[in-house]
């Protein structure tokens, strides 16, 4: 399941306070984060790009952002095979998803 945004995780409990502050660390490092992976697609730095993605994996599963999750897991996947072209193929649809991601919590 997507989060809408404001759906708060079924792992927080109910805890809106705490999905708030969550919300607003997404908001402050995932896009700092989404263009550094861009600098290291740019570089060829396949270490980076597998660390990175790992890292928004995480955060968007913090949030509930499913889908961002599952497409960040194939840059990863692919980046830790070693196949930068695939990892390149699979950031177009993690982009896509997170830009929704975004526009959701703002």
């Amino acid at each position: 399941m997507q989060n809408s945004g404001n759906t708060v995780p079924e792992w927080l409990e109910g805890d809106k306070k705490l999905f708030s502050g969550i919300k607003n660390i997404f908001i402050k490092n995932v896009p700092s984060q989404m263009e550094r992976l861009k600098d290291a697609f740019a570089s060829n730095d396949i270490s980076t790009i597998e660390l990175l993605s790992h890292s928004i994996k995480g955060a968007a599963a913090m949030i509930g952002a499913m889908s961002l999750k599952e497409e960040a897991a194939k840059v990863e996947q692919s980046a830790t095979e070693g196949n930068l072209d695939a990892a390149l193929a699979c950031f177009e649809g993690m982009e896509r998803e997170f830009k929704k991601t975004l526009s959701a919590l703002q």
